[in-house]
Parts: C-alpha cells; structure tokens; sequence
C-alpha cells in the first residue's frame, strides 16, 4: 500500500487558506488539521510569542500543549489501521522562529526529519486584499492591529527554506487565481501540486459551523457559511470600502516586495 500523504498547506493570515482547508474536509480519504499548531506557538511552554500572556489562563487546555505533541497528532492517521491522508493548514509564523535569519540551518521549531517527511504547498494572496481583510477583522473583534501579523516574511523564509531542503520549490496557490478558478487551480494543485487525484466535490460545501474552526471564533465566518470559492471573492470585494489608517497601508506597501517575489512561483493554468 502506497504510504500515507502528509499535506501542508502554509499560508499568511486572511489568505482564503481555510476556504481551500474545506475543500480538503470533502474528501473521506483525508484527515484534516486546522492550524495545529497555533496552540504550543501562543499559549504552550514552547511558546513563540507573548501576545496572549495576559489571557493564559482563559486557554488552560492548551498550557501545556508541544509542538512535538502537536506532531504526533497529525502522524497518527497515517501509522492507523485505515492509514488515512493528513491535510495541514497552517500558518507559516506559527512555526518560522522569531529569530529565523540566525537560524538558517532550519529556521522553524518543526524537526528537519519530520519536514522531509510532509509534502509542502503554499498558498498566496495580494497583500492589498489580504491586509484590509486582517484590519477588519481586528476592528469587528475589538481588537488592536498588529503589524506582525500577518505574516509575509515568515512565509517567504519559509517557502525559500523548504525549496533548498527539498531541491524543488513547492506548488503555490495564488489566491486570486483560486476564487477566479476554482476547478482549474485546485485540479492542477490535487494533480501537480501533490500528486493526488481531483474530486468536483472539493468545490462545494455545506454552509455550517466547523468544530475546528471554533478555537478562532470570529475569524473564519466566511470560511463556514460559504458554499464555495466564489463567495470568497464576493467577501474581498468589501474590503474596498475600506479607510484605511497610515500605518495599516504602511504593512501594505511592505508585503508587496515579498508578495511579488513569491508569485512568480505560482501555478499557472
């Protein structure tokens, strides 16, 4: 029997990464993990970042939470009796260190062996849609922006560590693309990207409440009570009603650089 697939599908916030995770929940010979690795990254011993230090103790199911856990978790349906396929979607900045420039004989907390063992895909969005998005989000959460957040030079730091270690960059996903064509992309990206077959099901979806998604409650709405890809598009569009503040566009105009560097890379169909 063929060994099971581990997929990562590595992103940057707002980047319809969660709409492409649905597709991926469709499919019966697929487990799929939402963002595992979030949990040891903002609230575990292992910790990357502080921004939730002050809430630690509303999150006191995931204190004590590993990455190596985390790991272990997503192997198992792989070494079960079913040895089902795993599809991971995860933000880069949950795993890329802080530090990364110093580190650049492996510049995440994930182990070299267990890197080599996954397939790597990527997945990219225009920072001119993706930025107002996160901006919007922080304001209808109450929340204050954080530049940091979202995420492009983790990605690329990322992606261009992945290419060395593997001698091949991997598939990447112009978001853009995806919600102008959807079948196109994702039948290229299933064929090329991870050597799987299409299924016309991973275009559709039901207009529900994911359990999973449930641990970043506010943030993927549209991910749930969407159908499709389509309506992804639709949602972008509201962004341009936006005002947005100097240092908001200032994150902008910073993204782009990578943004444009990175799409060179992307499938073409």
């Amino acid at each position: 029997m063929e060994t099971p697939k581990i997929v990562f599908l590595w992103s940057h916030v707002r980047s319809v990464s969660t709409a492409f995770e649905r597709a991926f929940i469709q499919r019966e010979d697929y487990v799929t993990f939402h963002e595992p690795f979030g949990e040891p990254c903002y609230f575990g011993p292992e910790r990357i970042y502080s921004y939730y230090d002050n809430e630690l103790s509303e999150h006191a199911e995931y204190l004590n939470v590993t990455f190596s856990q985390m790991i272990e978790q997503i192997l198992k349906p792989t070494t079960s009796e079913e040895k089902k396929n795993v599809f991971v979607k995860d933000m880069a900045r949950h795993v890329v260190r802080p530090d990364y420039k110093s580190h650049r004989e492996n510049p995440t907390v994930l182990p070299i062996e267990f890197l080599k063992r996954c397939k790597h895909t990527f997945i990219l969005r225009t920072p001119r849609k993706s930025v107002p998005s996160l901006y919007r989000a922080y304001v209808r959460n109450n929340l204050k922006f954080i530049h940091d957040d979202i995420g492009y030079p983790e990605l690329q730091a990322l992606f261009e560590f992945l290419t060395e270690l593997t001698g091949t960059p991997p598939a990447l996903v112009e978001a853009g693309d995806l919600v102008e064509k959807p079948e196109a992309i994702m039948r290229m990206y299933c064929e090329s990207g991870i050597g799987d077959r299409f299924e016309a099901k991973m275009l559709e979806w039901k207009a529900e409440r994911v359990e999973a998604f449930d641990k970043w409650s506010g943030w993927h709405d549209m991910a749930q009570y969407s159908t499709g890809f389509n309506q992804c598009q639709r949602a972008t569009d509201n962004n341009d009603e936006l005002i947005l503040p100097d240092d908001v566009q200032e994150v902008i105009e910073k993204s782009m650089p990578i943004y444009e560097k990175l799409r060179e890379f992307k499938l073409r169909v």
